[in-house]
């Protein structure tokens, strides 16, 4: 071989060796860009993901304070009920546990 030919396939390797850094520099420059969207990416679903999840537990949380006080109101109006039916009927309990008292002493 010549030493023109045996220069230019030098220079071929050493230009074939700087493409490949590049490449390799881009490759790299590359994976970063896309590391850091896809770390922006998370953040973002992540923010929106916490922000739907407390608006869905405050509305859960307002449901059941709606449903609570609905329950309390119920036993409550229930517990009236209750109360105002032993009310009516408590001298008649009176009576049959004093009439019994007094038969069991005779």
């Amino acid at each position: 071989m010549s030493k023109d030919a045996i220069r230019q396939i030098r220079e071929t390797e050493d230009q074939a060796a700087v493409l490949c850094r590049v490449a390799e520099e881009k490759a790299a420059e590359m994976r970063e860009q896309v590391r850091q969207k896809g770390e922006e990416h998370c953040a973002l679903v992540r923010e929106s993901t916490e922000a739907e999840y407390a608006a869905e537990l405050t509305e859960m949380r307002r449901r059941a304070t709606a449903l609570e006080a609905k329950k309390r109101a119920e036993a409550e109006a229930e517990a009236k009920v209750l109360k105002a039916a032993a009310r009516e009927k408590i001298n008649e309990a009176v009576k049959i546990i004093v009439w019994e008292i007094v038969e069991k002493c005779q």
